[in-house]
């Protein structure tokens, strides 16, 4: 894979700490459905230290480019993905990075 085209996207995700198992649960299968999209190359779920009762995430994701993460977000896999989230009280923050070396 030619580095000027990977595509890794970062959604941070913080929650507050009662919501945690809510959390892990709903993204816990995630790895293994995600080797399934067309154009994945790869998915993190990662869990911060904690530092305070608000509890700090990060799901990781590869793509081959930015074409198939934009595939995806309109695939009925991102729609089954995201359905029934609930009320975590989670706030996300999503940052698209373009792999360069």
């Amino acid at each position: 894979m030619k580095g000027d085209t990977m595509y890794v996207v970062t959604n941070t995700i913080r929650v507050p700490a009662e919501h945690a198992a809510h959390i892990e649960r709903g993204f816990g299968g995630s790895a293994e459905r995600m080797k399934q999209v067309t154009g994945c190359l790869g998915f993190m779920f990662l869990k911060e230290e904690a530092t305070s009762d608000v509890l700090v995430y990060v799901a990781l994701t590869q793509w081959e480019d930015e074409a198939a993460f934009t595939a995806w977000l309109s695939s009925d896999a991102f729609r089954d993905a995201h359905s029934g989230q609930g009320d975590s009280g989670a706030s996300g923050e999503i940052h698209h990075y373009r792999v360069i070396a």
